[in-house]
């Protein structure tokens, strides 16, 4: 029998940025951090602007939104944010912003909201990245 998954499909008004199968999905929303995971009950969220991970068969995925709307029934999951990138490491995901902000530079108020989110994204990364050094250590004692 099969793995159930969570579909998750990432929008921004110009282009479908991912389509992944997840295991979980965590989000930031004004109340928390808010996970998600195949077979969970229907819900709609609002997302804040930040870094949410995407734990797929293959590993985790790093999503830098820019915030806004997510919905799930379960099966498949919608977010729709005006600006998301997708990284296997927090080094894409940098440079993925980097090359939103360089496409965006005629439209200032976009500019300032993607130098909003990387601000978000890096302070997520830094602290992502120091929890897992210390499930390293803490797995070989």
């Amino acid at each position: 029998m099969a793995e159930r998954a969570l579909l998750l499909v990432v929008r921004t008004p110009r282009e479908t940025v991912a389509e992944l199968a997840l295991q979980s999905l965590r989000v930031a929303s004004d109340t928390g951090q808010v996970g998600l995971r195949p077979g969970c009950e229907a819900s709609v969220l609002a997302v804040e602007p930040g870094l949410a991970l995407a734990a797929t068969a293959e590993g985790v995925r790093f999503l830098a939104t820019a915030g806004g709307v997510l919905r799930c029934d379960g099966r498949r999951a919608l977010l729709l944010s005006p600006v998301a990138v997708v990284g296997d490491d927090p080094e894409s995901v940098i440079r993925a912003l980097g090359n939103a902000l360089a496409t965006a530079a005629a439209d200032a108020a976009l500019r300032r909201a993607i130098e909003r989110l990387e601000t978000g994204v890096l302070r997520e990364l830094r602290r992502h990245s120091g929890e897992a050094r210390a499930a390293g250590t803490e797995g070989g004692r």
